[in-house]
């Protein structure tokens, strides 16, 4: 049985490439704790016609209470314009910017990009959005085509990056914590740990 409805807003960031399940469960765990979600998947952003999908994304941050960040391996909300910024990358600008109370859970492969690059002390440019492939056709001619990188978008580690806050002190951090996960096990347990305790969540939106 569900839980009486708390009219806790939680906005859930916009990543659904490949990770449609996972979002199910995430919407029902939420809903069954009595939270009002957010979330692109499911439908339930209130939407503006006359707006664009980012306005009605980040406005979305704005409305609610609580943000929950997903940073995947892969951009899910797709890029609006040429080397532009991602939905889900403004939507944790947003979160970000208005302080809110936040929680984010990482891939692991996004957490190991990150100090990989570090260990090799190499920027996010190293890591290509495409590779070059070379086939050749029916008549044996040779022809170049491009594979993308389906691995780990640079973006990716950006937000992991923001999410640590990896440009501040580490004496200096507050909200720092990013859960690593590997599975769906993995993700449910740390949004029951975090979000069972309705009151624990009111403490820390209304202080």
């Amino acid at each position: 049985m569900s839980e009486a409805r708390n009219h806790i807003k939680v906005f859930v960031s916009s990543t659904v490439y490949d990770f449609e399940n996972d979002l199910r469960q995430i919407f029902l765990t939420l809903d069954g704790f009595g939270y009002d979600v957010y979330m692109s998947k499911e439908g339930t952003i209130p939407l503006d016609s006359r707006l664009s999908n980012l306005i009605n994304c980040v406005n979305g941050v704005e409305e609610c209470d609580i943000f929950l960040g997903i940073v995947r391996p892969l951009i899910g909300s797709g890029v609006l314009e040429k080397e532009g910024r991602s939905i889900t990358a403004q939507e944790f600008d947003q979160a970000i910017k208005l302080g809110m109370p936040r929680f984010v859970l990482a891939d692991y492969r996004v957490e190991f990009a990150h100090k990989f690059l570090n260990l090799i002390k190499q920027g996010l440019n190293s890591i290509p959005l495409n590779r070059e492939k070379i086939i050749k056709d029916e008549e044996g001619t040779e022809k170049t085509i491009w594979i993308p990188n389906n691995v780990v978008h640079g973006e990716c580690v950006e937000i992991y990056r923001l999410a640590i806050q990896n440009d501040i002190k580490p004496a200096n951090r507050r909200g720092n914590w990013a859960q690593p996960y590997k599975d769906s096990e993995d993700i449910l347990r740390f949004i029951e740990a975090q979000f069972k305790d309705v009151e624990r969540i009111k403490s820390l939106i209304y202080g």
